[in-house]
Parts: structure tokens; sequence; C-alpha cells
């Protein structure tokens, strides 16, 4: 298969809205998974965060809100969840009249104002190239005691995908270990933990959702590469009328001195 090496800075922005904008319309569909793993992910985060319902909660990089608003169902917040993403086609879907305020921007943008108690960034931190200077900013923006959590996919993956996708995603995902230098840099206590969730999805289910790119590295390749990738992927998975997989997330906590 012919992949592309690396792509630059700009190209991989670009890469990462267009792909946001075109999977809004079935971002639920595809990356909701079911009640069971949404729940499994927000119990953990809310333990991680030690979420009170007196906190001010942050969504950064939210996409549609589908994990703070699971969070709300369990931690009744005094306050409506900010929910930050720079895909307007994203927030749109979030329900009206959800305890939610909008706002249309990105995170090192979005760094520099307010201040906050608690701080979800649920994959999407592989998308920012100067953390070092948004750790710093969200560290400043938060109230003394205030925690920070990186809900993230490592580089490498236990998906059933094809070669160049699994090669790929080993330069697209952040190292969790700098994540926590970084973090470290910023001025945080960390604290890492996993998760391993246990999936089961309809070959023809999960083949589908690769043709859409629902994850953002998929939307690196071309039409043909992905073309070739699900053939690759039809030979070695095809006859399994189910995929069965481990999903692994790290979970980072960054804790801001009392």
């Amino acid at each position: 298969m012919s992949t592309q090496n690396l792509l630059t800075a700009d190209a991989k922005r670009a890469t990462v809205v267009d792909h946001y904008r075109r999977l809004a319309g079935r971002y639920d569909e595809f990356l909701y998974y079911s009640p069971r793993f949404v729940r499994a992910l927000t119990a953990k985060m809310i333990r991680a965060l030690d979420l009170r319902a007196t906190d001010r909660l942050v969504d950064l990089g939210c996409g549609t809100a589908m994990y703070s608003l699971d969070i709300l169902e369990q931690v009744p917040l005094a306050s409506s969840v900010v929910a930050v993403d720079p895909i307007r086609e994203m927030l749109d879907r979030i329900p009206e009249g959800a305890p939610v305020t909008r706002w249309a921007m990105g995170a090192l943008e979005f760094s520099a104002v307010g201040s906050y108690d608690k701080i979800l960034i649920k994959e999407a931190v592989h998308h920012e190239e100067d953390r070092a200077t948004l750790f710093a900013n969200l560290y400043a923006r938060l109230s003394a005691g205030g925690r920070l959590l990186l809900v993230h996919v490592p580089p490498r993956l236990g998906y059933p995908l094809f070669d160049a996708a699994l090669r790929r995603a080993e330069r697209w995902h952040a190292d969790p270990d700098e994540l926590e230098r970084q973090l470290a840099a910023a001025g945080f206590t960390v604290q890492r933990e996993g998760l391993d969730y246990p999936h089961a999805i309809p070959t023809k289910t999960y083949f589908q959702m690769v043709a859409n790119c629902y994850m953002s590295v998929l939307s690196s390749f071309t039409p043909e590469e992905l073309g070739e990738g699900l053939q690759e992927m039809e030979a070695k998975y095809g006859s399994r009328p189910v995929l069965e997989f481990t999903d692994h997330f790290d979970y980072i906590t960054g804790i801001k001195a009392a």
C-alpha cells in the first residue's frame, strides 16, 4: 500500500477539521457504541475528576458532548457544562435544552479565558500541537485543587484495522508518557490509570465504520489507500461474523495544588 510518511502540521490540521465536519451528522452513530460503553468511561471520568455538584466543568473538544451529557445524568451540576469545540457542526448536534453552554472555539484559544474547577479532554489532546502552552494556560485558569483529565487512546492500537492505519496511528496519537511530562512541566501533580473495554462489533458494521473514517487518522488516507486497506481487512477478518477487540484508554489526571 502506498501511504504518506508524515503530514505537515497544516495538512494534519486541515484533515482533522474536514474529518469532524464530515462526520458530525453520524458521529454518535459511529462512536457512541452503546450506553454501557459510555457509562463505563464516564463513571471513571467522574472518579478521576473528583467531580462535585458545585464544580464548573469544561468539556474541551467536546464533539457532540456525549460524555458530559452522560456525566450530568450521574452528577447534576449546579452550573451548565462549558462545551467547547472548534467544529460548529459538532456543537449543533447537542440536543436543544441540554444544560450546556456551547463555545465554538479551539482549545488553545479557549485556554486563555475564564476560570473553572474541572476540565475534561476526551480523545482530543493529540490534535493540539502546542500542548505546553495549552497545559500552562489551563493550569492558570483552574481553581486551587482543580483537575484536568485527559482520556486518551494510546498510539499502539489493538484494533482490527489494516496495517498502514495501525502504523500511522503510532505517529498520530500522543505518547502518554510525554503527556505526563508536559502536565508536570506545567505545574500539575499527575496521576495515571487505565481502562480496558471489550468490544464485540459485527464485522460488516465495523468495516462500514472504517469506510466512513470513524477515526481521524483514517481520514489521512486517500480513497484509493482506504479501499486497499479495506481489502486487506476483508482478507484477514472477513470470515468472522463479529470482531472482538479491546479498547484501551489512558486516564491521565493533572491536579493543581490546593
